[in-house]
């Protein structure tokens, strides 16, 4: 059985972390940063954020976030890094749990970053916050994550969290232009 918190969790950084991040949930001064992080073509490009991204679908996004978490459909953070630039924190993306599969105790993870916090180990600490949370607080016992084939970053985040490479899924999503693209599948188990 899953655990859901009543109340939509933040996840405090480990104190082992060299990045100092937290996950909270998504609050309204966030719409703008997401707004204006979503007109990065990189992001619309690798995951299902629209293009052109407008202001409204941000703040559905957010408000919305409460709603989906209490209905146990989605859970969205913010992704909170704090450092000496940074000591009340800064938005430098977003993670979350979907496609949630609760009998089966099962949920895919899918993310993406502001392009300045790219490739500095943010993301993949994110992930490993996300996945020990849903491993040890909620009883999910298997995460997965989908990368397009062409995307090294994105499985490399996966990998650097401790995420296997499951396989590659032929013609397992449509782009916006009706191509037909291979996904990576990656997973990470409980225990």
């Amino acid at each position: 059985m899953i655990n859901w918190p009543i109340d939509f969790p933040s996840i405090p950084s480990r104190p082992e972390a060299r990045l100092q991040i937290a996950l909270r949930p998504l609050r309204e001064e966030d719409i703008e940063p997401i707004y204006l992080a979503c007109q990065d073509p990189t992001i619309s490009a690798f995951t299902r954020v629209p293009s052109p991204y407008e202001l409204s679908m941000a703040e559905d996004f957010v408000r919305e976030s409460d709603v989906a978490y209490r209905n146990h459909i989605s859970a969205s953070f913010a992704i909170e890094l704090k450092n000496r630039d940074y000591p009340a924190g800064v938005f430098a993306g977003t993670i979350g749990l979907h496609s949630l599969q609760l009998g089966d105790h099962m949920a895919e993870i899918g993310y993406w970053m502001v392009k300045d916090f790219r490739g500095q180990g943010i993301c993949s600490e994110a992930l490993r916050l996300l996945s020990d949370f849903s491993f040890s607080i909620m009883g999910f016992r298997r995460l997965e994550a989908l990368a397009d084939f062409d995307n090294l970053a994105s499985q490399k985040v996966m990998e650097a969290a401790g995420f296997a490479r499951d396989g590659l899924l032929k013609n397992r999503a449509t782009k916006r232009d009706g191509r037909q693209i291979d996904m990576a599948l990656y997973s990470k188990v409980s225990g």
